[in-house]
């Protein structure tokens, strides 16, 4: 617990001031995103909204790498996918978001682990999924979320209408400045894999992988290319 505590204390340290960033991170944000911080530590299915603007709905546990050249582990973290910016809790589910603006990159550790960094994807900075490297190619998750509203008018036989927010992922090859997507349809994957199509399509089903995952995609994108 003490250990964990220091370690926690560095991490605000290295934020040049724990008062000074937390002013940041509120003032950074406008009215709707300081209501939506809301759901980075309570149920977001309530009030007429589902989902949430920031990546996960509940924010795992990452080492993060400073641009300094610490890194500290087991940090509450998540990342608001419409400014690109992420945000750590230091102390504990009550606590405010702090807005994190000198992470070099974040890995979600695990049987798979995740890696996350800010690459140029089309021309602008992005905080991305790191999901492949080889030879200078860069294959990468995109991350969106969209508020989705109701579009019928409720009447007295439909259920409850919510705001929500749905994720969508798009998949792209970069190298250098260029990228290319990757779609993920069958036709997609046909064009993306070549030669290689009748092996996919049997590697897909014989590991029930879904292109729509990002970790199962990194296992599609790791069988084409090597």
């Amino acid at each position: 617990m003490k250990k964990r505590f220091l370690t926690l204390i560095l991490v605000i340290v290295s934020l040049s001031g724990s008062q000074h960033v937390r002013s940041q991170a509120i003032q950074s944000l406008n009215k709707q995103y300081q209501d939506y911080l809301g759901t980075f530590r309570v149920n977001p299915k309530s009030d007429g909204l589902k989902g949430t603007p920031f990546l996960f709905d509940t924010p795992p546990l990452g080492k993060i790498a400073l641009d300094g050249g610490k890194d500290y582990s087991e940090i509450p973290f998540n990342i608001l996918l419409e400014k690109n910016e992420v945000y750590i809790q230091t102390g504990g589910e009550d606590s405010e978001p702090l807005l994190l603006r000198n992470w070099k990159w974040i890995e979600i550790p695990g049987e798979e682990v995740r890696s996350f960094r800010i690459e140029y994807l089309q021309g602008k900075p992005q905080v991305v999924e790191i999901l492949f490297e080889k030879e200078g190619e860069k294959y990468i998750a995109s991350h969106k979320k969209t508020l989705i509203r109701p579009s019928g008018q409720r009447d007295g036989y439909s259920g409850p209408q919510y705001d929500e927010f749905r994720h969508n992922i798009k998949y792209f090859k970069i190298k250098g400045m260029q990228s290319a997507e990757i779609k993920t349809n069958s036709s997609g994957l046909k064009e993306w894999a070549g030669n290689k199509n009748d092996e996919l399509k049997e590697f897909i089903k014989e590991n029930k992988l879904d292109p729509n995952q990002p970790l199962d995609m990194k296992k599609i994108i790791s069988f084409i290319v090597n």
